[in-house]
């Protein structure tokens, strides 16, 4: 999403214009979108309505760090939460074990009430997590349900207690617990951003390269701002700036620019393995030289 989620208990009067097709008309309804570059209009939400019950954010920023969050925001939003008794939740299904060992949390000090996982927590098994404060995860428990004398809250899941997935999930997460995989996997990203941005400025191409952890984003400055890659600062353009505005046929011809040298990345940019190295780390720039030299041959530059 373009911003922070406040999940609401009451029904409420919100705009649908600012929400996906898909989303349920009932979940829109139940729902107020905020903005992710000012904490300012979410204190005003938070002190002005008591039928808010939960903040939903991406703590990287939203999808994956495209759009990435003013420094000590998601701080005062957990400052927020505290004050008016909402659960802050942590959409880590990308950056739970990626951003760290303990995910954006722990790399950020940054404890939310709740939070999802998801990909790697099975090791590549159909898996998730939901990971939150006893009392919360409690409601979910029967035992704890019965020893209250309250109805248990309905859980369904194909794969809950699935034995092959919860083997995989162990394995994986000791292997992130025991070996140097985070660190090694953002080293790599680093090289492969300063390697995009050197090539940017030599090749006199008006982009700019950021990311976070091991991700890298590419933006295309489709609107052809004076882009300085050496300077480029996303946080100075915001959501409208970085994302709104994405040219999808230009982020389309760069991929199979890409893929035609042996390079796939998923849009915007990519998240980096532990298993990618110097071998990797030089097929990448290679290609990406060659791509924006054919994009600006084509006039797309």
């Amino acid at each position: 999403m373009a911003g922070t989620t406040a999940w609401r208990q009451g029904r409420c009067r919100t705009s649908k214009a600012a929400f996906r097709p898909v989303s349920p008309a009932g979940l829109v309804e139940q729902t107020i979108l905020l903005p992710a570059d000012d904490a300012g209009p979410i204190a005003d939400t938070l002190a002005a309505r008591d039928d808010v019950a939960a903040i939903l954010i991406e703590p990287s920023g939203a999808s994956w760090g495209q759009v990435p969050l003013p420094e000590g925001f998601v701080a005062e939003l957990r400052k927020l939460a505290t004050k008016h008794a909402v659960v802050l939740i942590f959409d880590e299904v990308i950056t739970g074990f990626r951003w760290s060992r303990g995910g954006a949390q722990a790399r950020y000090g940054i404890t939310p009430d709740m939070c999802v996982l998801a990909k790697i927590v099975a090791g590549g098994l159909p898996g998730a997590a939901v990971a939150g404060r006893a009392e919360i995860l409690d409601q979910l428990d029967a035992a704890a349900a019965k020893s209250a004398n309250r109805e248990k809250i309905g859980h369904q899941g194909t794969f809950n207690a699935n034995p092959l997935s919860a083997a995989a999930a162990v394995t994986t997460l000791s292997i992130i617990e025991n070996e140097d995989v985070c660190a090694k996997a953002e080293r790599t990203a680093a090289e492969i951003r300063e390697g995009m941005r050197r090539i940017l400025v030599e090749e006199q191409i008006p982009w700019g390269i950021y990311g976070e952890a091991s991700a890298f984003v590419i933006f295309q400055n489709p609107k052809r701002l004076p882009i300085d890659p050496a300077t480029f600062d996303p946080l100075k353009l915001g959501f409208q700036g970085l994302k709104a505005v994405r040219n999808v046929d230009l982020a389309r011809r760069l991929r199979v620019a890409l893929l035609a040298n042996g390079i796939d990345i998923m849009g915007a940019g990519g998240l980096v393995s532990a298993t990618h190295g110097a071998p990797e780390v030089a097929q990448t720039l290679e290609a990406f030289r060659t791509a924006v030299r054919w994009l600006r041959a084509e006039g797309d530059v």
